[in-house]
């Protein structure tokens, strides 16, 4: 695992007896801060490249952060459970005592989130007292495809078996406890809609009306370009950038970077690291759809779904959609829809 380049500080949590770590770059006081939030088996180890390239930007302050039993922030106490909501929180709080000072002018708050991360940054939008400005996703959309979430499972496997958590869980920096728990449905406690294409969170944006922008992988089994023609029909002045032979999530890279930086509006990118503003109707009809061959990783518990009756248009719409993967997908995903007996 590569060796963090900024010191950990921490934050003592006021509803538990635990902390959080962060590392911090820029002016404590600076009128811009960026909050990074990993993404669901990551640290804040991910986001290093973007603090180093970020730290002698005038009047701007990057952060990136540990959820709770990841890198070095600490575990949950016992009896507790690793869930979104408790990230959440955990988020909330860190945002109102570490980032806005008291007695200071509230600065302009933007938060960066990779897969899971990005989803809570679109939650954390919804709280008004936090006044987030700008949302910057990496390689997640408005919706996951329960196709895209199956394929983690595929892909995790070694010679046809799940890897032994307490070996992930070291190789990743990671509590042991956080590997069983984000397997388990009951990990995305967040409300959401779902049907039978997968889990859906546009209204969770309902109304917001800040900077938006999108990092994605052409190759990405997570953010397909079902997801990206989604946001930009809900919001057409997003801004996307589409990184060549990127998969789930896309690594932050200069263009990556320069992308990211420029939307904060406190520095322009510098010209050998210009980056295309795309929307989707621009985008190569190569990339409008993509045709995914295999499943591809991706940072996504599996959600309980909902029971829902299948039509034979569903099961046949299905069955084309997942005709390409194991035989036993259709199986599994029939006896997950099929209604409860009352």
């Amino acid at each position: 695992m590569t060796e963090q380049l900024f010191p950990t500080q921490t934050y003592k949590l006021p509803t538990a007896t635990r902390s959080l770590a962060f590392s911090s770059v820029g002016d404590a006081l600076a009128p811009h801060v960026l909050l990074c939030l990993p993404g669901l088996l990551e640290t804040r180890v991910s986001f290093d490249a973007l603090l180093h390239t970020a730290q002698t930007t005038n009047g701007l302050r990057v952060v990136s952060l540990d959820l709770c039993g990841r890198g070095d922030s600490q575990a949950l106490a016992k009896g507790e459970t690793y869930c979104m909501s408790q990230y959440l929180q955990d988020c909330t709080h860190f945002i109102r005592d570490v980032l806005i000072p008291q007695g200071q002018a509230a600065p302009r708050i933007s938060l960066l989130g990779t897969s899971m991360g990005g989803i809570l940054a679109m939650y954390l939008s919804q709280n008004p007292l936090l006044g987030i400005k700008a949302i910057f996703l990496n390689d997640v959309g408005l919706s996951l495809n329960w196709m895209s979430i199956y394929g983690l499972y595929g892909s995790m496997k070694v010679n046809g078996r799940m890897p032994d958590a307490q070996a992930l869980a070291k190789q990743l920096k990671v509590s042991e406890a956080v590997v069983l728990a984000v397997q388990s449905p009951t990990h995305f406690d967040l409300p959401y809609k779902k049907d039978w294409k997968g889990m859906r969170f546009v209204q969770v944006l309902n109304g917001f009306t800040g900077e938006l922008r999108l990092v994605y992988g052409n190759e990405s089994g997570v953010c397909l370009s079902t997801q990206v023609a989604e946001l930009q029909t809900h919001f057409p002045k997003a801004k996307v950038l589409a990184v060549a032979g990127a998969k789930h999530p896309v690594p932050f890279d200069a263009k990556t970077i320069a992308f990211l930086l420029k939307g904060l509006g406190t520095v322009a990118a510098k010209p050998q690291e210009k980056v295309a503003e795309m929307v989707w109707e621009t985008l190569p009809k190569a990339e409008q759809s993509p045709t995914q061959t295999r499943p591809v990783p991706i940072e996504i518990p599996l959600p309980d779904i909902a029971p829902i009756l299948l039509t034979p248009s569903d099961v046949q719409t299905i069955a084309q959609e997942v005709r390409h993967t194991q035989s036993g997908w259709l199986s599994w995903l029939k006896r997950q829809l099929k209604p409860k007996a009352k």
